[in-house]
């Protein structure tokens, strides 16, 4: 099956500097085409092949391209699998491989303490997935020692123990199935917004499994109850609550610091949830505290093996503190971090994922804006305006859009904001509908260009000041009031 290009190349792009020397090392010392492909990816930020062709022109690999691109690809995935810390379930099933090696050799005692070892790990984590797998080979060694015949208690010990993986397993799935349903209406609606999308969220909470966090009967079937259920507390406008569910959530994961090692992900993403839910009910002591959990997860053996951590926590840790600062209307306080921003951005790249780069961007602009810093604010603007795939959080990049008019205006660059008068509600109209606070923003503009008078300047802001006033008492143009929140303007 032939391997898509930017498969490879973004395989090849997401290696650390580590995974990079050990895949050189365990490949040898002698040139093989393969590496050479390896570097010419390397160099290249975005996947061209005809450049790759061009730019590589004579070497060795390039005669049988494909071919080369399908072994990499194979074999990057392969070390990467061999690569760092082995997880519990490796040593599981290195237990399960071992015990495979040792029957095949007729080394039956010896397999069977391999078995013992592997469902002794399994057991401590839960990994009921491997627990059967485990049983189902104790049972072939059985067949084997045809002349050691299974002790009573043996015998029911093994049927026992498979029949609770199974059961657990069957427990996992009912929970999950649980929680993705209610992860997808919330990816799909974000939060109920009619009578029939509130009875399908009752009709879920109302069921048992939801209710009852007594009926979770394994670690893997609470962390869905759990997640689920402050998902649908959000949804619902209750965020205290969400909030408390999410708290309980943490708080088993850290009093099993074994299994935490195991749900390093969702720890992260639940604690990230808290602080946004103890940012929005303005539990500010908590906020300062959770980031300051964050930041010491750096520190926690249990996250050493995640790959990007450092990225992840300068992410979350400055987009949470920028937005306290926005709740608190303390718009200043970020200007002493944008150094620091602007360093971890260069630093980390890629790293950072597009939609989150694209957000600091634009709170960036827009807070140097509202710090009458607009020659710096344009800056970072043009990062989202020059932008032309709009492939991510499209919203902002209309309201990107819409702030550029208005450091055009602060910059005094009146035969520009002319032009963009024009153009911005023609880029707006042929990918949304224009608010009606954008409109009245658009003539505003228009008539302070051709009224040079401070009087008729003074009398035109306190008209469209009056105008806003009302307009953010509207549901319907709420979005644009959290983008940009035009009472907040002080033309110069």
């Amino acid at each position: 099956m032939k391997i898509p290009s930017t498969f490879l190349h973004d395989l090849v792009l997401g290696l650390t500097k580590s995974e990079k020397r050990y895949i050189k090392v365990q490949a040898g010392g002698r040139n093989k085409d393969y590496l050479g492909l390896l570097e010419a990816l390397l160099a290249q930020k975005t996947y061209d092949e005809a450049k790759l062709i061009k730019d590589n022109e004579g070497a060795n690999f390039l005669k049988y391209l494909a071919v080369n691109k399908r072994y990499l690809y194979a074999l990057l995935l392969r070390l990467l699998a061999q690569y760092g810390q082995k997880t519990v379930e490796d040593q599981v099933r290195t237990t399960l491989d071992a015990a495979r090696v040792l029957m095949k050799k007729g080394l039956f005692p010896a397999a069977l303490k391999e078995l013992k070892k592997g469902q002794k790990l399994a057991t401590q984590y839960e990994l009921f997935e491997l627990q059967i797998s485990l049983c189902g080979l104790q049972k072939k060694l059985s067949n084997k020692q045809k002349r050691v015949m299974l002790r009573e208690d043996d015998l029911q010990q093994l049927f026992e123990l498979e029949t609770n993986a199974l059961k657990q397993l069957a427990n996992i799935n009912e929970y999950w199935y649980l929680a993705q349903r209610v992860a997808r209406f919330q990816m799909k609606f974000q939060k109920s917004q009619n009578e029939e999308q509130q009875q399908h969220l009752v009709e879920l909470s109302q069921s048992a499994p939801f209710v009852n966090p007594e009926l979770a009967t394994n670690f893997r079937s609470k962390l869905y109850f759990y997640q689920a259920n402050a998902t649908f507390q959000f949804m619902n406008g209750e965020v205290k609550k969400a909030y408390e569910i999410n708290s309980q959530f943490l708080d088993l994961l850290e009093a099993n610091p074994h299994f935490l090692s195991l749900y390093t992900e969702n720890y992260l993403a639940t604690l990230n949830n808290m602080l946004i839910d103890s940012l929005i009910i303005k539990e500010y002591d908590v906020l300062e505290q959770g980031i300051h959990r964050l930041e010491m997860t750096l520190k926690r053996p249990e996250f050493k093996s995640m790959k990007n951590m450092e990225s992840r926590v300068f992410r979350q840790r400055y987009l949470l503190l920028i937005n306290w600062s926005l709740s608190q209307k303390d718009y200043g306080k970020v200007l002493a971090w944008i150094p620091e921003i602007e360093a971890g951005l260069q630093k980390f790249g890629d790293k950072i994922e597009k939609h989150h780069r694209i957000t600091f961007y634009y709170l960036l602009a827009y807070l140097l804006f509202l710090n009458k810093r607009s020659d710096e604010a344009v800056r970072w603007n043009n990062l989202i305006l020059n932008d032309a795939k709009e492939d991510v959080v499209k919203e902002i990049y209309y309201f990107a859009r819409v702030l550029n008019l208005l450091i055009h205006f602060e910059l005094g660059n009146e035969d520009l904001l002319g032009s963009l008068l024009l153009s911005t509600p023609k880029y707006l109209k042929s990918r949304r509908p224009i608010y009606t606070t954008e409109k009245a923003l658009f003539r505003l503009l228009g008539k302070l260009l051709n009224t040079p008078g401070r009087k008729e300047r003074r009398e035109l802001l306190s008209g469209f000041n009056a105008e806003l006033s009302n307009l953010s008492q509207q549901v319907s143009e709420r979005r644009v009031f959290n983008y940009l929140d035009l009472s907040l303007w002080e033309p110069h």
